[in-house]
């Protein structure tokens, strides 16, 4: 053994030991393209791997850290590697640029390129066709480095296939689902694609009161105070809410005083009546007045009483912003409150325009509670808004309304939330998932 055969293995050596010390696939990639020239000469380096839609592409180019994409080089190698039928993957093969046919290959060869293109497969007993190697020269690969590179793509291959370890359940399900064994995948999928499914939508759903009743200011006034809290049962005759009655105490008082003053007019002119003509004739004006006054103290009085509201009905409380109606003003039937039988709740949904295609009276709904997220109440769909509003998450989605159906156990509390299913008609698989993605295109399309 020569003294030059000596030098080549001890750095065969060194490099297949740097392969195995490698901490990363980049550092591996990058012993590889930069360090083989010390064993076998060439102008440029590409180490090409395989992706995952089985096409060959540059990952690491020798002297270079950064890949650029668009160079005529990395395009060249990338589409000549990806041409059918142009390289040999069992061996380490060699060709000559001069000898290509160009009009076959469809590629422009870049400037100043070496002459010389050398194919080295890369390729493991654990997994097949990782990629190539590309080594660039201006002389003719030799029998000896053939052999050589050969050798050294095997263990370059091994080490390469151990930074691929966390890919090995995709691999070995790729492995799997090969031959027959993917036709009958496929065809199954396609043929369960038309099996029928009802249709179904997921939207916001809120416990709310049916026939609930409406509490609201019997006049115009300030709320002083709201008497009652959230879910507090209440009876009739409990006092809701007390307006701010100064007011309405002040024109009690002014009013009485004025019916005061209309009686004592009319007395003294009853009693002066007899002697004085003038005052006769005022007689009937005066007994008018006095009748006006006494509704004016009636009224005073009842919107005296209106101070205080009170409820019509059993049932509970549901009171919005509680602390905000201290000191706020309100106008004659403006809502403060609504009273609610505990009793008697239904279901209101906020559907997305884009399922409106589910809205459909008497569908069906399943409903999960924030409460109690395991378990479900069955329901059915009342009634639906004629038109869609903006919700408090800002998004466009019609209201719909559904009963809760018997026998459901306890009836749920009055403001839970939680998510709805919304069942529509029957449609295949196909349709059911790809449904969003169609309508897109259709109105993409604009037919």
């Amino acid at each position: 053994m020569n003294d030059n055969s000596s030098i080549k293995i001890a750095r065969l050596i060194t490099l297949e030991k740097k392969f195995r010390n490698a901490e990363s696939e980049t550092e591996l990639g990058f012993i590889c393209a930069n360090e083989l020239r010390s064993i076998v000469d060439y102008n440029f380096l590409f180490l090409l791997n395989r992706s995952s839609i089985n096409r060959l592409k540059v990952n690491t180019i020798s002297d270079l850290s950064v890949i650029d994409r668009t160079a005529p080089t990395v395009t060249f190698i990338e589409g000549l590697l990806n041409k059918k039928g142009m390289i040999n993957s069992d061996e380490v093969s060699a060709i000559s640029l001069q000898s290509l046919d160009l009009d076959k290959v469809n590629l422009s060869i870049p400037e100043n390129f070496p002459n010389h293109l050398v194919f080295v497969p890369l390729s493991s007993r654990i997994e097949k066709n990782i990629g190539y190697l590309v080594l660039v020269r201006t002389e003719p690969v030799t029998s000896s480095e053939k052999d050589l590179l050969l050798h050294i793509s095997e263990s370059f291959s091994h080490a390469l296939t151990a930074f691929g370890s966390k890919k090995t359940v995709l691999k070995s399900i790729s492995r799997i689902f090969t031959g027959w064994v993917k036709w009958l995948v496929i065809v199954s999928i396609t043929v369960v694609m038309f099996f029928p499914i009802s249709m179904s939508a997921l939207a916001p759903v809120e416990v709310v009161a049916k026939d609930q009743t409406i509490v609201t200011s019997p006049v115009n006034g300030v709320v002083e105070k709201v008497l009652i809290k959230t879910n507090e049962n209440v009876k009739p005759g409990t006092e809701l809410v007390k307006l701010d009655d100064l007011n309405f105490k002040n024109q009690y008082e002014i009013a009485l005083q004025k019916l005061e003053v209309a009686e004592a007019e009319l007395l003294r002119v009853k009693q002066s009546s007899f002697s004085n003509e003038d005052d006769k004739a005022r007689l009937v004006e005066l007994s008018t007045e006095v009748g006006l006054r006494k509704k004016e103290a009636a009224y005073a009085e009842e919107q005296l009483k209106y101070s205080i509201i009170s409820a019509e009905r059993e049932g509970i409380a549901v009171v919005e912003d509680f602390t905000d109606w201290q000191g706020r003003p309100v106008t004659i039937g403006e809502k403060i409150l609504t009273i609610a039988d505990p009793q008697s709740i239904e279901f209101q949904i906020f559907l997305p325009t884009k399922d409106s295609l589910l809205i459909k009276k008497e569908a069906r709904v399943k409903v999960f509670l924030d409460s109690d997220p395991l378990n479900s109440l069955e329901g059915e769909v009342l009634r639906t808004s004629y038109k869609p509003a903006l919700t408090a998450e800002n998004i466009l989605a019609y209201q719909i309304f559904a009963k809760l159906d018997e026998n459901q156990g306890e009836i749920p509390r009055i403001g839970l939330r939680g998510t709805a299913k919304i069942y529509g008609e029957k449609t295949s698989i196909f349709y059911y998932i790809f449904r969003v993605p169609i309508n897109l295109t259709r109105q993409f399309l604009g037919f």
